[in-house]
């Protein structure tokens, strides 16, 4: 019976669903973390036969059926989460587009919108998870203050001076397409064929937006998860009526043998 099987096609499709929400939830604190949302279609039709016509007359329509759902994309909302002051001169949030650049311990570029930084032991600027900013800064054990302008400018003052020394710039990058990025976790993504190469951004532009002392939240908006849940659990339970109302018919025409 079609039906059945078209009904699991639903039930798988809603169970991916339930997935990604929870997944969302679970991440409502984590900085700067980018809600997704699944992206379905419809399955292949199957044309039914329906007579023959004669020559002067032809049918408006072709019957079909359809065979169920399938999952097919998996956006990530990039827009930007609600900035909190957080008081610390070593947080910074990105107020628009673009990504941090980070590099692991093999050498490999990594992408972030997690700006809690902090120094190592050696007075280098990294991510909360050790990685090391591109290009990499110092900050001088005697430095009093550390200044990060909205363009990315690193400087720093010296007790008792009043003039600045720059150490350098945080250097931003963003995709044509960064829904095509892949995460990889820990608050990072790597690039791949879909998103296209990065792009370096270019403070003079006027697109770099960086506020310090603050971090970005995350995106994800709980009422609105909430609701999806509620309609993906619905939509789940009447998709599992489908297959007991054809268990149900099977069961009719078996006795109808007896």
């Amino acid at each position: 019976m079609r039906s059945l099987y078209t009904a699991a096609t639903g039930m798988n499709a809603q169970q991916v669903r339930i997935d990604n929400i929870a997944n969302n939830l679970s991440n409502v604190s984590t900085t700067g973390f980018k809600k997704a949302r699944e992206s379905f279609e419809d399955l292949i039709y199957q044309d039914m036969p329906v007579g023959s016509n004669s020559l002067q007359n032809q049918r408006p329509t072709s019957l079909q059926v359809g065979t169920g759902t399938r999952l097919v994309a998996m956006n990530r909302d990039f827009s930007t989460g609600d900035l909190t002051y957080s008081g610390n001169e070593l947080d910074v949030a990105i107020g628009g587009r673009g990504f941090f650049l980070v590099q692991d311990a093999n050498g490999m570029e990594r992408y972030t919108r997690d700006g809690r930084f902090h120094l190592d032991a050696n007075g280098q600027l990294v991510t909360g998870a050790g990685l090391s900013l591109v290009p990499q800064i110092n900050v001088p054990d005697d430095a009093e203050l550390v200044l990060i302008a909205q363009d990315g400018t690193v400087q720093v003052q010296f007790q008792n001076e009043t003039d600045l020394a720059t150490l350098g710039q945080l250097q931003m990058a963003e995709f044509v397409n960064p829904n095509g990025l892949r995460s990889i976790g820990g608050n990072l993504f790597v690039a791949t064929p879909e998103s296209g190469q990065p792009l370096l951004m270019d403070p003079g532009d006027g697109f770099v937006n960086l506020q310090q002392g603050f971090v970005e939240s995350s995106n994800v908006d709980v009422a609105e998860e909430l609701i999806n849940m509620i309609v993906a659990q619905r939509s789940f339970e009447l998709t599992s009526k489908v297959v007991e109302t054809s268990d149900q018919m099977l069961q009719t025409v078996t006795n109808l043998k007896r």
